[in-house]
């Protein structure tokens, strides 16, 4: 069976520094999208074969696999991006905001979970909430270094 999960996370929790803004938050998305390994583990390679306007193709490799994963994103400034891969698995990064406008940050997998074998049981909620949020939260880490470089 193919697994879905969600997970939301404020962007700028209380003593979180440098504070993220939506534009910058954005341009780390951006930069994600075109350098994935800094920021998921278990990529091995990544190669951009086509970039232009909010559509971004790349080929993707994993550790233990000769397979080639081709990825197509599509952007939408400065809300959402779309992840459509090869194996059938969809991925959504979204910006949105919270009832006291907070900034937020949602990572959304359909038909299938990184590392979840589809004959396998669905790990639980407080399982993928743990694994995927650590990932969402180190991504906001990494920007907050960009930030501070000044490279957002």
């Amino acid at each position: 069976m193919m697994y879905s999960f969600a997970i939301t996370r404020p962007v700028n929790p209380p003593g979180a520094a440098p504070v993220l803004t939506e534009e910058q938050l954005w341009k780390g998305l951006e930069y994600k999208a075109r350098n994935p390994a800094a920021f998921v583990p278990m990529i091995s390679s990544s190669k951009t074969t086509f970039d232009e306007g909010n559509k971004l193709v790349r080929e993707l490799t994993l550790p233990h696999s000769p397979d080639i994963i081709k990825e197509e994103i599509a952007s939408h400034a400065a809300t959402i991006m779309y992840f459509e891969m090869s194996t059938g698995l969809r991925i959504t990064n979204v910006i949105s905001y919270g009832p006291e406008n907070e900034l937020l940050l949602t990572y959304s997998f359909a038909n299938g979970l990184p590392g979840v074998p589809a004959d396998k049981p669905k790990p639980s909620a407080e399982v993928l909430n743990a694994i995927i949020g650590k990932a969402l939260s180190n991504g906001l880490v990494i920007f907050r270094q960009m930030a501070e470089e000044g490279k957002l």
